[in-house]
């Protein structure tokens, strides 16, 4: 399958995903780092059924490899990031909190990919970049009442 569709399979989990979190935050009056520890324990269980196959990829991976994604995806992304967007879901309208969430992630990925890993930024992507700041901002400022 194309990166696009993984991407928009993605975007359909995440956003629909993110609805029922927030509604689950707010319904039980949990504390993000609560909720985040919740999610995290039910996708650890439903991943380590899944991955059983490739279990055995973990010890050719290596260290390095290891402490890599243990960083980004554990701590930062799906640690940190969870509590903040947790935080931002409690507080404030779903249609705001994952406009800037998920749209200001791929603009700090793509500045990522371009200064730190050397990967080529078309006129087109930096078009796209200026949308979704663009973007960003709009739906900050004519952000609606909270619901």
């Amino acid at each position: 399958m194309r990166a696009e569709y993984w991407a928009v399979l993605t975007a359909l989990c995440w956003g629909v995903g993110a609805m029922l979190e927030k509604r689950g935050v707010v319904i039980g009056g949990l504390a993000p780092v609560m909720g985040t520890a919740i999610r995290t324990a039910f996708s650890l269980l439903f991943l380590l059924a899944i991955s059983f196959p490739f279990w055995g990829q973990v010890r050719a991976a290596g260290l390095t490899s290891i402490t890599l994604i243990a960083l980004g995806g554990g701590i930062l992304a799906g640690g940190l990031g969870i509590i903040f967007l947790y935080s931002g879901l409690k507080s404030g309208n779903l249609s705001t909190v994952m406009t800037i969430a998920f749209c200001l992630a791929p603009v700090v990925g793509a500045l990522l990919g371009y200064f730190a890993l050397n990967e080529r930024l078309t006129p087109v992507q930096v078009l796209g970049i200026i949308l979704c700041v663009v973007g960003a901002g709009l739906v900050t400022y004519f952000k609606p009442a909270q619901a």
